[in-house]
Formats: structure tokens, C-alpha cells, sequence
């Protein structure tokens, strides 16, 4: 397994990687001069064109959408599965929902209720839960602790903080819509619509 990113959150999910069998875990970052990370191998975005990736698998470890986003589109011909923590639960059909998706990061104590949509390269961070018939498109994070309710929305590239609340949009066909490039700051309840690329925060969130 190859990971972008050398970080405390790409830390957690070489983590996963090993929980889950991978037991070979080099860290690909431009910045660190060190040949070795926490124990780990580290490479270059440079070395990337001098290797052979012929079933190797790749996860993109930082929590930033945009650069996630970039990456992703740097690399696209890439293999990248799904890391899913074992303590990860969900309910009834979800699993093989996931299965259409790739890229995205599942960590421990994350809950997904049923009918749930996911797009490609989200993160959803520890205790997290996602209620019925919601929809995350591509690159969101979810940070630890937080609650997305039923009926919701997340937009491409969304971040949510860490132990907000996003309340239940009105039905499945008539969803709280959290918009693209927006983020809801940490601690906050969301209790309508948030426009895309804004920032808000407080209870309740504006």
C-alpha cells in the first residue's frame, strides 16, 4: 500500500492498512527528506514515474479535500480501494453500495445507517455517523465525532468539523443540502441549507 500524504492522519491510516492485511506501507510525500517515516519507507511524487504499479493499491491520506482532489486527478489511473476499519458497521445493502465507490477512507466506530450514496474519496474520521438516505459526493470529509443526520446532502469537496451536527433534511426527495466547497465548523449544528464555498459555524450554523 501506497500513501499519499506523511502526516499524523496518514499515520492512522497505515493504521487501518495493517488491520486489514496490508503489510508493506510506503508514504509518498514531496517534503520529508528522510528515506524513512515512523518505520516506514518514504518515496517522492518524482519516484512515482521510475516504478512499476502493476496491482499495487494507493490511498490518498490527507484530510484537505482540494489536495485530495489533486492528487486524484494527478494520478488517476491508479488503484484505489476502499479502507474500511473492521469496527466500521452498516446497515442492511450498504457494504455492497460501498463497492461502487472507491478511494474512500472508513475509520473505527464509523456508523452508516441504510440507503446511503457515497461518492469517491471521502473520508469519514472516528465515531462518525451518516443516517438514512443520505448522498456524499466526492472528495467530502467528515472529522471525528461528527453526526450527519438523515436526508442530507454533502456536496463535493464539504468539510465537516470535528462534533458538528448536521440535523435531518425534510425528506428523502427534499434533502438538507450542505453545499459544494463549503465547510461547517467544528462544534456546530446545521439546521438548514448551507451555501456553497461558505464558511458557518455556531448553533445554529450560519
Amino acid at each position: 500500500m501506497y500513501i499519499f500524504g506523511a502526516s499524523g492522519f496518514s499515520r492512522e491510516v497505515a493504521d487501518i492498512c495493517m488491520e486489514i492485511g496490508y503489510d508493506n506501507i510506503t508514504f509518498i510525500d514531496n517534503a520529508l527528506k528522510e528515506e524513512t517515516y515512523f518505520g516506514y519507507d518514504v518515496i517522492s511524487e518524482h519516484e512515482l514515474s521510475e516504478m512499476n504499479f502493476k496491482d499495487s493499491h494507493f490511498a490518498i491520506g490527507i484530510g484537505e479535500p482540494a489536495i485530495r482532489k489533486k492528487i486524484h486527478e494527478k494520478f488517476p489511473d491508479f488503484m484505489y480501494p476502499n479502507i474500511i476499519h473492521p469496527s466500521a458497521s452498516f446497515g442492511y445493502d450498504m457494504k455492497e453500495n460501498i463497492c461502487c465507490s472507491k478511494g474512500n477512507i472508513i475509520t473505527a466506530g464509523v456508523r452508516m445507517t441504510n440507503n446511503i450514496k457515497l461518492g469517491n474519496f471521502g473520508i469519514y474520521n472516528l465515531n462518525v455517523t451518516v443516517g438514512h438516505d443520505c448522498i456524499t459526493e466526492n472528495y467530502i470529509t467528515i472529522s471525528p465525532g461528527a453526526n450527519v443526520s438523515g436526508n442530507i446532502k454533502l456536496e463535493n469537496e464539504v468539510y465537516v468539523g470535528t462534533g458538528s451536527t448536521i440535523l435531518q433534511g425534510n425528506s428523502i426527495d427534499k434533502k438538507l443540502i450542505v453545499g459544494e466547497g463549503s465547510t461547517v465548523g467544528a462544534g456546530a449544528v446545521v439546521v438548514r441549507d448551507v451555501i456553497p464555498n461558505t464558511v458557518v459555524k455556531g448553533i445554529p450554523a450560519k
